[in-house]
């Protein structure tokens, strides 16, 4: 076999002399306005990728699909609590802060004593309300998601994302 036979066989079956495969056709190319957020598809739903991008949802969707990802429920905990109505009489009236502020805080803008607030919550049957990071919602993408996207989602610095997701591990370690 010679160099002249091979190629004319190979020139034959329509084989090139150096293989090139076919240029891949990119889903999300340089320039795409959720080529930032590509991280996030798999982690996060749809809708909060469109709000945070900016875009529709039919192209979110799209591109995940493209992408080969299954779509994720949105995060449960977004909705604010319903809240209570006031009710009027003596020591009354600030049952609508119940979802706001902690029952120190109504306290000391209402002038009703702690122990009434506390006993009026119990009464309703409502859970006093406390302080949580808005962050915590995304605490499972912490180590799996860039920590600009975990705070454009949050809404918060990247610095205070970067502390919580160091003292998260820190706690993990210590109850190892």
């Amino acid at each position: 076999m010679d160099a002249k036979s091979v190629k004319a066989y190979r020139e034959s079956l329509g084989i090139l002399p150096f293989f090139r495969p076919a240029p891949r056709k990119q889903v999300l190319p340089i320039g795409h306005d959720l080529r930032p957020y590509k991280p996030l598809f798999g982690y996060v739903s749809d809708q909060e990728i469109a709000q945070l991008a900016g875009v529709d949802l039919d192209l979110v969707q799209d591109v995940r699909e493209g992408l080969g990802f299954e779509p994720i429920p949105p995060l449960l905990g977004s909705a604010t609590p319903d809240p209570v109505p006031d009710f009027h009489g003596p020591l009354l009236g600030y049952e609508s802060l119940f979802a706001t502020m902690t029952p120190t805080e109504i306290s000391r803008k209402t002038g009703v004593p702690y122990p009434v607030i506390m006993q009026r919550c119990a009464f309703l049957g409502i859970q006093p309300y406390k302080r949580v990071s808005v962050a915590s919602r995304y605490d499972h993408l912490l180590g799996k998601v860039p920590d600009a996207l975990v705070a454009k989602l949050a809404g918060v610095s990247r610095a205070s994302i970067g502390a919580r997701r160091k003292r998260l591990s820190a706690q993990a370690k210590a109850e190892l």
